[in-house]
């Protein structure tokens, strides 16, 4: 059973392009849609933002987040037990080397070149979370709960 909900939960990071992204300011719970890169083996997950943006400046005062994937895009199927919704929890942890960066922002350009204007310009950011855990929920009370091992 459990190995089923593991390659669920897979399945979903690997195969969205979408999440949402859940930040803190210490006072209030702010969200944003966000485009996503993945590196699966450490569970880290990178994003483009503006280097002043709301969600930037709450990263820098608390880097605990969450995020959510989800089922959506494919409709909601008459049968309500189908949906599916993959919570992560995670924590912001800047990225230092340049080449990092720089290597990180190309893979973002070659699988989104729609994005490849937005992640060139010069007040662009490239954030990292790091995964801990994860809870998916399957239909309206199926949750299963895993902890990440290499983040």
């Amino acid at each position: 059973m459990s190995k089923d909900k593991l390659q669920i939960i897979d399945d979903m990071i690997l195969n969205q392009e979408l999440c949402v992204l859940a930040t803190f300011d210490g006072l209030e719970p702010y969200t944003s849609l966000m485009t996503y890169l993945v590196d699966h083996a450490s569970m880290k997950f990178f994003f483009l933002t503006k280097k002043t943006s709301r969600k930037n400046r709450n990263l820098r005062k608390c880097a605990h987040v969450s995020l959510l994937i989800d089922s959506r895009d494919s409709r909601l199927p008459s049968d309500p037990d189908a949906a599916k919704a993959l919570t992560i929890q995670g924590v912001y942890v800047p990225i230092r080397k340049d080449q990092t960066i720089d290597a990180i922002v190309k893979r973002f350009s070659m699988k989104y070149p729609y994005m490849e204007e937005f992640a060139a310009h010069p007040d662009t950011e490239l954030i990292r979370i790091h995964a801990r855990s994860a809870q998916l929920t399957c239909g309206l009370e199926d949750r299963f709960e895993t902890k990440f091992e290499n983040s």
